[in-house]
């Protein structure tokens, strides 16, 4: 019996395929995901502050849901022993083209989180703009869980369930501003930060942090808000 990807995307992989020669494009399809590395690294590298070394130096990560390795890059330049997983074959093409052209080893694979072996332990896992897109965010978290070290950190962006978030997010975002590709957002699957948490929570996480974001589309550029009611990032730590 085939086993159940527990991150495969909603989306039908034709959106991505069509705009699979825009990943390394930075004004393209994806320059938001570009522009957005700048704020996601820093929240990754202050959250590893918590670790005795302080630094991304040979930690081991795997990036659930890495596209064409936008963020799978600055983290090997930081010295990260990186993994990328995708279930889109083009994106991980992409991802590996590019990683040889700058001359980048990081570990790509076409394969789903379930396919991982549980006994590869990572000490981060990151998981960007990808839960509001699975079918079980509980079985995501929980398989995250089986493939982390003990005091392994578990970082993630995605967005909140809010009338906000319908409007922006999917109306704004998609059909007025082109930022992401039409249907790439279903409102019904964004995530409330407080059902987050009780998962992470039950799966026997601490030290969780929720911050807010904001993307400002005529500069390309985010920033760190409180209000949590549209884009946010958080971390949580594995007792």
């Amino acid at each position: 019996m085939k086993s159940k990807k527990i991150t495969e995307s909603n989306i039908d992989d034709s959106i991505f395929n069509a705009n699979s020669g825009e990943w390394w494009v930075e004004d393209g399809a994806f320059k938001a995901l570009h522009s957005f590395n700048l704020i996601r690294t820093k929240f990754l590298t202050d959250a590893i502050k918590s670790y005795p070394s302080k630094t991304l130096r040979n930690k081991k990560i795997l990036d659930v849901g890495c596209g064409g390795g936008i963020f799978c890059e600055p983290l090997a330049r930081l010295g990260a022993d990186v993994t990328g997983i995708d279930t889109n074959k083009k994106a991980i093409q992409s991802a590996n083209n590019h990683a040889k052209s700058e001359k980048l080893k990081i570990k790509y694979l076409n394969t789903d989180l379930a396919n991982i072996n549980n006994d590869n332990k990572f000490d981060i896992i990151t998981c960007m703009e990808v839960l509001e897109h699975v079918d079980d965010v509980t079985a995501v978290i929980r398989d995250i869980k089986k493939k982390l070290k003990v005091n392994g950190l578990f970082i993630g962006s995605t967005i909140n369930r809010t009338i906000i978030s319908l409007v922006t997010a999917i109306f704004f975002a998609e059909n007025i501003l082109n930022l992401v590709p039409k249907g790439t957002h279903q409102w019904k699957r964004f995530i409330k930060p407080s059902y987050l948490k009780k998962n992470l929570i039950i799966e026997n996480f601490n030290h969780i942090k929720f911050e807010g974001l904001f993307y400002n589309p005529l500069f390309n550029k985010w920033k760190f808000i409180k209000n949590k009611s549209v884009n946010y990032i958080f971390s949580a730590k594995l007792k």
